[in-house]
């Protein structure tokens, strides 16, 4: 085959992949900005798009929404992923669990969105685009006189997160360079949230007041109950720590009536603390961690050396306090002000 026509193939081979693609756009429904009735839906699976605004070119910003419908009634769940667009083991959460439910034995509905910050998403950034601010300090948002994150999470929070919702999980990661465990964000003062953090069945949870403009606080702040669920690292499908978020999600939906069987319990209690505390690097350079996820720390133990580019040590690091390892640096190369650790006590 000439050069010319291995050219022409690929372009025959490209223009084909992007009809198709096109094609199963255009067949699936947009909802308007106004949202949708979920109680109107017939029982089992629908998909659709979430019309979520524009971007700079005038194109329309499909945010997808995964619907499992009961075949009996019950209370509605949201489960939320990629609030942040670098943080991706929530998708394949959302993935798993609709595959494994059996609508016919779903009492109630699950709205899930696979994929909420999408311009984030389409420029592997955490905040909304690749300058905008950080989405999960912006809702419910405002639909006038805010700026462009603060308007786009409104339109969803009214058109699409808020509307029918009496549970809510938001499914995150840690953030780029830097690793979690299964851990759970949960306001204690609600003690349907304090349950719900127990039933997902987490390594580490930090009983937490919340943090104004976060969907998980957003929800508690109207009475809903709600937890932040953490999965791990960012940018990664990682199968072991997907599985175990997916059985803590069945076991939430048995404790809330959403499925039959039996409650779970862990075969270890998890780690839980009230605070945490971050070390970071004084200096940029090449780190070196001393210690791992869920470890026990002591005061005064080392936790990570920083080297300079020849290996030199630069300075040692130390738990400030007792505790355990609720975050640790994934990127050896760290600027001054990087994370290293986050010890939970």
């Amino acid at each position: 085959m000439t050069r010319h026509w291995r050219a022409a193939a690929v372009i025959v081979m490209v223009g084909l992949a992007f009809c198709q693609n096109a094609s199963a756009i255009a067949e699936t429904p947009i909802l308007p900005a106004e949202g949708f009735d979920a109680a109107a839906l017939t029982p089992g699976r629908h998909q659709f798009y979430f019309d979520a605004g524009s971007r700079s070119t005038g194109q329309p910003i499909l945010v997808p929404v995964l619907v499992l419908k009961g075949g009996k009634a019950g209370k509605q769940l949201l489960l939320t992923a990629a609030v942040h667009g670098d943080e991706l083991n929530g998708i394949r959460v959302i993935h798993r669990l609709a595959d494994e439910i059996d609508t016919k034995e779903l009492a109630g509905t699950i709205i899930a969105v696979p994929g909420v910050n999408q311009p984030g998403m389409e420029v592997d950034s955490r905040y909304f685009g690749r300058f905008g601010r950080d989405p999960n300090r912006a809702f419910p948002g405002q639909d006038k006189g805010g700026d462009t994150a603060a308007r786009y999470v409104n339109r969803l929070w009214q058109g699409l997160l808020f509307p029918g919702t009496d549970i809510a999980v938001d499914l995150h990661t840690q953030t780029t360079g830097t690793a979690y465990p299964l851990f759970v964000f949960a306001d204690f003062r609600n003690l349907a949230a304090k349950s719900m953090a127990f039933e997902l069945m987490p390594e580490m949870i930090k009983n937490d007041e919340g943090e104004a403009g976060t969907l998980e606080t957003s929800f508690i702040q109207i009475g809903v109950p709600a937890v932040t669920f953490e999965i791990g690292a960012p940018k990664l499908f990682q199968s072991d720590l997907v599985e175990r978020a997916v059985k803590g999600l069945k076991n939430l939906l048995v404790a809330n009536s959403f499925l039959p069987g039996k409650l779970q319990k862990p075969k270890k209690a998890p780690i839980i603390g009230s605070a945490y505390t971050n070390v970071y690097a004084d200096e940029g350079g090449f780190a070196v961690l001393a210690v791992a996820l869920k470890e026990p720390v002591k005061k005064g133990q080392h936790v990570a050396t920083m080297f300079d580019a020849f290996g030199g040590e630069l300075r040692k690091y130390h738990a400030p306090h007792d505790g355990w390892v609720l975050a640790v640096a994934t990127d050896p190369m760290c600027e001054a002000g990087t994370m290293l650790v986050r010890i939970l006590h």
